[in-house]
């Protein structure tokens, strides 16, 4: 492994070396399918009748499944990217002063709750931009043939 200082370095002296600490930049291949996000919102919508179903049966449990998770992120140029997560991610619904709300449980189905439908996305995360998504290469060799004919672009 490679010391992080140079010999002029106070750290250096002696057999006091200092270590980086942050790993070293990784390389990832990230690939733009063009007209991606539309074809996520059509596979959504022919799963979101199962997943009410399957919430209105659970919903004596006190927990809600939903089929994705968004995070917004602010980046340093004042644009926001909208992360998108596929999978099940389970809410506790909770009641107080005769109003409800979700808080985050997991990702793991919590104990006492049949088993969900099954999620054919599940593990897909994307970087939506526009109605593209960027997806990391290798993820989209495991998920291209649900893209189909969608062109797209390798970014790096």
């Amino acid at each position: 492994m490679k010391s992080a200082c140079d010999e002029q370095s106070p750290a250096c002296r002696g057999n006091e070396r200092e270590e980086p600490n942050e790993p070293p930049p990784r390389e990832e291949c990230m690939i733009r399918v063009y007209g991606g996000y539309a074809r996520l919102r059509e596979w959504l919508d022919t799963i979101k009748p199962l997943i009410y179903e399957y919430n209105s049966a659970i919903r004596h449990t006190g927990y809600y499944l939903k089929p994705v998770h968004k995070v917004y992120y602010k980046r340093a140029q004042g644009e926001t990217r909208i992360y998108e997560y596929y999978g099940r991610y389970w809410w506790k619904i909770i009641s107080k002063g005769g109003k409800r709300r979700l808080v985050y449980a997991g990702r793991f189905k919590p104990s006492g709750v049949p088993e969900p439908p099954k999620i054919e996305l599940e593990g897909l995360r994307v970087v939506v931009e526009g109605d593209d998504v960027i997806i990391e290469c290798d993820v989209y060799d495991k998920v291209k043939r649900f893209f189909g004919d969608l062109p797209y672009e390798i970014l790096s």
